[in-house]
């Protein structure tokens, strides 16, 4: 059966044309899913347009249709549109929401979704009060490689029974050069480290050492260190230790001070362990495992072609075609769990944003 979804893009940046590139390579292949983009949001005209030319959105290859440059309430209040994907900076994803959802649209809204738990619990309350669908958009959760990881690790338990996690997502930002006011130090949108990458090492721990979701989650208890920047007062280097109830370990790092390793993840079990690599950590799609009797190693790539957005695309325009207004995989309480541990591990560390007053 086919489904079509016809999105509204809010924000003309970087990570919404890896996500336009997706939608419109999905439509070039006959996908049963037809992903039509309908309108760009942004606050500047022309910047939609050039967004329009230098992605290729023609009708050749977006359903006959071109889409349409407008503000954001203009996108808001747009009939044409279905869904909304968020693709601006973390603090302002609370108020582009609300206008989505008082202009009745489902929502896609990328990580982190707020910049605290509670302006996540206000987001779903109004969604659910809208009958409408919202999910945060953890992307890595559906990749084809983390769910054959998965497979072989927990279901064939090719490397026995797991122990320990490591997972880091770290790059070097050169941050002393960079002035206050850049995204990666201004205090006042939520910088550092933590909610912008930290979140994916915190995703790898619970998607890999625990196979429940949201309420039902493994309970687990966490230790953290940030160091804070003495100028900017943020963090660009965090560290996280997990013990789930059941004995496993997590050790988190994520830093924008330096390099990570290539193997960005190891989870480590009895008979052997499993390295992932990528040239973007939050971006899963090739892994190897390890046999520590000798055995050629299990190898996967994700080889589609795809950045890796259309999979959490499709999976959403799955869950609205079928009436739902959360998604298994990455259900509020998920979301709500996470943004909790940010919070807590914040908390714990001295770093305090306004919006958490």
């Amino acid at each position: 059966m086919t489904i079509t979804l016809r999105w509204g893009i809010l924000g003309a940046g970087n990570i919404s044309s890896q996500f336009v590139f997706d939608l419109l390579l999905s439509n070039e292949r006959k996908s049963e899913t037809h992903h039509v983009v309908g309108s760009i949001g942004c606050s500047n005209k022309q910047k939609g347009q050039d967004f329009i030319t230098a992605n290729k959105i023609t009708e050749a290859n977006n359903y006959g249709v071109v889409p349409v440059v407008q503000s954001y309430q203009e996108l808001y209040d747009n009939p044409d549109i279905d869904i909304v994907y968020i693709g601006t900076p973390h603090t302002y994803h609370r108020e582009q929401a609300i206008g989505c959802l008082n202009g009745n649209k489902h929502v896609l809204c990328e990580k982190p979704m707020t910049v605290n738990k509670k302006e996540a619990e206000e987001l779903f309350a109004l969604a659910k009060s809208k009958k409408k669908f919202f999910m945060e958009a953890v992307w890595t959760r559906f990749f084809p490689a983390v769910k054959e990881l998965r497979q072989k690790v927990y279901d064939e338990k090719v490397i026995g029974e797991v122990h320990r996690l490591f997972a880091d997502f770290s790059y070097y930002a050169d941050v002393t050069k960079l002035p206050t006011s850049s995204r990666v130090r201004d205090r006042t949108l939520a910088a550092g480290a933590l909610l912008d990458i930290g979140i994916y090492p915190l995703t790898y721990s619970r998607i890999l050492l625990d196979d429940k979701v949201g309420d039902e989650h493994t309970k687990f208890e966490f230790k953290s260190f940030m160091t804070l920047d003495p100028v900017d007062k943020v963090d660009h280097l965090s560290s996280i230790i997990i013990k789930y109830e059941n004995g496993k370990h997590a050790i988190l790092s994520t830093s924008e001070l330096i390099d990570g390793p290539k193997a960005y993840i190891r989870l480590e079990g009895t008979k052997g362990w499993a390295e992932m690599y990528s040239d973007n950590p939050a971006r899963a799609k090739h892994f190897k495992i390890f046999f520590k009797d000798g055995r050629e190693p299990i190898e996967y790539k994700d080889e589609s072609g795809y950045n890796g957005f259309i999979y959490e695309a499709n999976a959403i325009a799955q869950d609205i075609s079928d009436g739902k207004l959360e998604n298994d995989t990455i259900p509020h309480a998920e979301t709500l769990l996470v943004m909790g541990v940010m919070d807590q591990i914040r908390k714990e560390n001295g770093l305090v944003y306004d919006q958490d007053n």
